[in-house]
């Protein structure tokens, strides 16, 4: 997901690049992942896969992993010195086990959330590059940064929000 935001940001750059060098304006930095990922559109989407049934059972079984491992540790720490060596051992193949279940929901949980922002990053792709070329146009903005690139960027340099108000009236 994040190689396909820095394509669609160098495409940008690319784009904007000779028009940049010429332009004396203002240097602003934007998240370009955050505007797009902050639009309505992708908000429903987002929530869209939260209600998802398999997506539902998939978060419900890593509370239950991280209930279980949790309440695991404690009789290991309540219990632990009064395990046989043969309990030591089966306890600790079950808690790897565990840990093993717990990292593929995690890894699952955040695969699905990433291949949908991934989706809704490509669609969104001309229709933002058109929105943030007509904001720089009326902005008269000579430079746009990467907002995770800037040391620090003061709030009225950063166009993120008035990106995604502008996508947001577009659709």
């Amino acid at each position: 997901m994040l190689a396909n935001a820095k394509k669609i940001a160098l495409g940008l750059v690319l784009l904007l690049g000779s028009s940049v060098a010429l332009a004396q304006g203002k240097v602003v930095v934007l998240d370009l992942q955050a505007a797009v990922l902050g639009t309505d559109k992708a908000q429903s989407r987002l929530e869209s896969l939260e209600k998802d049934e398999d997506y539902v059972a998939l978060r419900t079984r890593y509370q239950s992993l991280t209930s279980e491992l949790q309440a695991f540790q404690e009789d290991a720490q309540k219990n632990g010195m009064t395990w046989s060596d043969e309990q030591k051992q089966a306890k600790q193949q079950e808690m790897r086990e565990l840990r093993e279940q717990y990292e593929r929901t995690v890894q699952g949980l955040q695969g699905e959330r990433q291949q949908v922002m991934q989706v809704i990053m490509q669609e969104m792709g001309e229709q933002t590059q058109s929105a943030l070329a007509q904001l720089i146009e009326a902005e008269k903005i000579g430079l746009v940064l990467n907002s995770q690139s800037a040391f620090h960027a003061s709030a009225e340099y950063d166009i993120t929000d008035d990106l995604t108000d502008m996508l947001n009236k577009a659709n």
